[in-house]
């Protein structure tokens, strides 16, 4: 026996036919695989204000202090006694993840002469009060705790002016300049601890991961259904900007709609806290599947009502698709018990937001048949069923996409945790691409947008 040859395509039967060519039935071609989707990015910028920090260097260097005899010896030895000390200027700059912040001071201050009970001072009047600076620099970076942390802290203090006591010019230096840096040892605790309580993000990044699990119903008969699928989240790099330290959550997803009952998901925790990326806005590829099988029982009832009582009526409608075409059989009972074949061309009609096939016509053998009969099944009423089978009920593909658009604006305008909250939306939503699978029609869709997360 002869070899099999593969299956013509659809194309070729017609260039068979016009050749004088035995006609065939049109073949059922498989469907080539769809090409890959691409993930779905939600980059939520973090924009943290530093004046929580400032608030704590506040705390840590007061505009005026001092410290008494007992204080002062504790920290300088027995002949300290008097400390005090008048802030100027508090300055905080972050550059990058870089943190710098100075303090300058002026102080003053009694000490008691080594030789004996004698008492000196500096910075009292009519002295000018010496000055001192406290300088630190630190570098931020996302904890595993999704909280930001300090890394390779550097503190330095100076006194430009020295300090000589009024009696007998002795330099007391050394000694302020031991006071000044226990100062700036509680600056570089207080900044160490300030950065984490800034900002704590694992509640709302958890709050986002669970929210994006859940199905969210497109249409009002909760029978179509949006699957964000998120596969990671993550946090980008930290960025100085002015008085603002920015950052952003970046989600990935593989989203989806689908139909039928609610499907059921077993939520997974939020994952182990990874570095992302740089992004920015909402880019949601949605994939919308229109099942043959659906299409086929809708487009069936549709004629089943039109051809009753006829000579020639509709029992079954079965759709498939190939690569670059649909084809619809028909089941048929009356003057004729059988099947015929349609070939046309699916596309997503922009103005209707339906799928469409154009050029819905007989193959060859089926116009054939059809010819032998003298009776008319036409093409557009097959064809106007299929539309309306396509367009209408829940498989209106209009309804679905502002449905997803409104269902992730609303996931995307919530508190998330007590002190975190997300804002923003899908701007545009257009068709990027319609393809065929071995079950269904498949329409791709682009979401855009902006949004970001508040930490107040």
């Amino acid at each position: 026996m002869p070899p099999r040859r593969p299956a013509a395509p659809v194309a070729a039967l017609a260039l068979l036919a016009a050749c004088g060519g035995r006609p065939v039935s049109a073949p059922v071609a498989p469907s080539r695989a769809l090409p890959p989707l691409e993930p779905a990015v939600l980059a939520l910028p973090i924009t943290v204000q530093t004046s929580a920090v400032l608030g704590a260097l506040e705390r840590a260097i007061p505009r005026a202090d001092s410290l008494d005899a007992d204080r002062c010896q504790t920290l300088g030895g027995l002949v300290c006694h008097q400390y005090a000390f008048r802030r100027d200027t508090l300055q905080l700059r972050v550059t990058g993840d870089r943190v710098d912040v100075l303090a300058r001071l002026r102080y003053r201050g009694r000490v008691a002469l080594p030789t004996g009970g004698s008492m000196g001072s500096c910075g009292f009047a009519p002295e000018p009060m010496p000055r001192a600076e406290l300088r630190l620099a630190t570098s931020l970076y996302w904890r595993a705790d999704w909280r930001l942390g300090t890394r390779n802290t550097e503190a330095q203090s100076a006194l430009p002016d020295p300090c000589e006591v009024t009696l007998l010019r002795v330099n007391a230096t050394p000694l302020m300049k031991r006071i000044v840096d226990w100062q700036l040892g509680r600056a570089v605790q207080q900044v160490d601890s300030a950065f984490p309580a800034l900002a704590d993000l694992r509640k709302a990044a958890d709050s986002l991961w669970r929210e994006m699990q859940v199905p969210m119903a497109v249409d009002s008969a909760q029978t179509a259904w949006l699957l964000m699928n998120p596969e990671s989240v993550g946090l980008a790099p930290l960025e100085g900007q002015g008085g603002a330290i920015r950052a952003g959550v970046t989600l990935v997803a593989r989203p989806r709609i689908v139909t039928g009952p609610r499907p059921t998901v077993s939520l997974r925790p939020l994952p182990g806290l990874t570095v992302a990326r740089p992004a920015t806005g909402l880019r949601v590829p949605v994939q919308i599947e229109l099942p043959f099988a659906e299409i086929g029982r809708q487009a069936a009832a549709l004629l089943a009502a039109e051809t009753a009582g006829q000579a020639l009526r509709v029992t079954g409608v079965t759709v498939s698709g190939t690569p670059d075409s649909s084809l619809v059989r028909l089941a048929l009972e009356g003057r004729m018990n059988g099947a015929l074949t349609l070939v046309g061309r699916p596309r997503f009609d922009e103005a209707s937001r339906t799928l469409v096939l154009d050029d819905l016509h007989y193959t060859l053998e089926s116009r054939d048949r059809m010819t032998r009969l003298k009776a008319t099944l036409g093409a557009p009423l097959i064809k106007r069923a299929i539309d309306q089978a396509t367009g209408g009920g829940k498989l209106a593909l209009g309804p679905q996409l502002d449905a997803a658009r409104l269902q992730l604006t609303r996931q995307l305008n919530r508190p998330l945790a007590p002190d975190v909250a997300v804002g923003g939306g899908v701007r545009t939503l257009r068709v990027t691409g319609l393809h065929t699978s071995d079950s269904a029609f498949v329409v791709r869709v682009l979401l855009e947008g902006d949004a970001g997360l508040w930490v107040r």
